[in-house]
């Protein structure tokens, strides 16, 4: 079996109870079936607490809830579980948080969530490119995934050429994330069009620096719709306010950033100025904001070789910088200050409220379909506008 995994995956541990936040509240834990069947059989007063405190949605087992957080969550904010039954004792999901895993044959990809804080400090501190590591070990490959051997050899190699043009520094990323915009909506086509064989034409175009730096200064001198994109990134505050939460108390702080929007109504370059000065503030940071833009397109953009939707997954990560931005712009705005924690607490709440519930990443995938904002040209707008922040 052969493991790619982001190469800061070794540098992290758990830090418990020292976690500003913890990955025991605010989601429902589903069992997996051998830990049920383990649960069921244990013996003893914990065996019985254990059986007590699960329930069935309909679905699955899943752990209950008291005021948010897992009935197993004690007061130290440390887990009762491990504590009686050691790590054997912890379900699958337990177990592996914040790890994540895809497999592709005889392929495993591996890296931790932007959901869990010291995960995102880890992935957020380096200003170095993120870089990738492949090893082998001599795991028996039991079964093979049944996907297209051809179309993954493919979305592995744009896989790559995504990845070096947003690692591109001499590049605006917002310009960056317009390119791969493109790329993608070309890919899209010619697999909708079951023509697999003009995407060697295609990569090669796009591995092809000339042609990227003519296609940036193309897109720099791109006349901007600031009424359109106005319109447009406030309906992309609704859509997510639309999606599903981890609670009912806004826990993004969507609608602060919908309040900053509509104050500029009558003056649109209001909130455009606001994020010059946000650049010249954040300017040696932004590398941040690319390292969330290669995580999510190393989680996502594989899972295309299931479900043949390249364009939903670059969109997912695109949409996500942007929204992530915003929300760090608002508290910029506010406190006159953004701190490597501040990131820290926005990037990992946006993932734990809105990656971590597989239905809101579906819900996009369908939206961006249907909804005419979420367009390439339309999104490419938005980075238009807000280029160079």
């Amino acid at each position: 079996m052969k493991i790619r995994v982001p190469k800061y995956l070794n540098k992290f541990k758990c830090i418990a109870d020292k976690c500003e936040d913890t990955c025991c509240a605010g989601w429902e834990i589903v069992i997996d079936e051998e830990t049920y069947d383990y649960y069921e059989n244990l013996s003893g007063s914990f065996g019985e607490r254990l059986r007590s405190e699960i329930i069935n949605d309909g679905e699955d087992n899943i752990f209950v809830l008291k005021n948010g957080n897992c009935a197993f969550l004690n007061e130290n904010k440390l887990c009762d579980i491990y504590n009686e039954l050691g790590e054997d004792g912890l379900c699958y999901t337990c177990k592996k948080y914040p790890r994540y895993m895809e497999e592709f044959g005889n392929l495993r990809e591996i890296g931790i969530s932007l959901s869990c804080p010291e995960a995102a400090r880890i992935m957020l501190g380096d200003s170095n490119k993120m870089e990738f590591e492949l090893n082998e070990n001599d795991e028996f490959i039991t079964s093979y995934n049944d996907i297209d051997a051809m179309l993954f050899i493919d979305l592995m190699q744009c896989r790559n050429i995504i990845f070096n043009i947003l690692q591109n520094g001499n590049i605006d990323l917002n310009i960056r994330a317009a390119i791969i915009l493109d790329f993608a909506k070309e890919v899209q086509d010619k697999i909708d069009e079951d023509d697999l064989t003009s995407l060697k034409t295609i990569k090669e175009r796009y591995m092809d620096k000339n042609f990227i730096n003519k296609t940036s200064d193309d897109l720099n001198k791109t006349i901007r719709d600031k009424e359109q994109w106005y319109t447009d990134i406030e309906e992309y505050f609704y859509v997510f306010k639309g999606l599903k939460h981890i609670n009912n108390n806004d826990p993004l702080g969507l609608d602060k950033v919908l309040y900053y929007i509509k104050s500029s109504a009558e003056n649109k370059d209001i909130y455009l100025d606001k994020y010059k000065e946000f650049k010249k503030f954040y300017k040696d940071n932004m590398y941040k904001f690319e390292n969330i833009l290669v995580y999510f397109v190393f989680r996502y953009f594989m899972k295309s070789v299931f479900d043949y939707d390249v364009a939903a997954k670059v969109k997912t990560a695109v949409v996500s910088y942007l929204i992530i931005k915003q929300l760090c712009v608002v508290r910029w705005i506010e406190s006159g200050d953004l701190s490597d924690e501040d990131i820290v607490d926005i990037s990992h709440t946006y993932s734990k409220d809105i990656e971590h519930l597989e239905e809101n990443i579906d819900t996009l995938a369908d939206i961006f379909k249907m909804n005419p904002v979420f367009k390439e040209d339309r999104i490419i707008n938005i980075l238009i506008n807000f280029k160079g922040v």
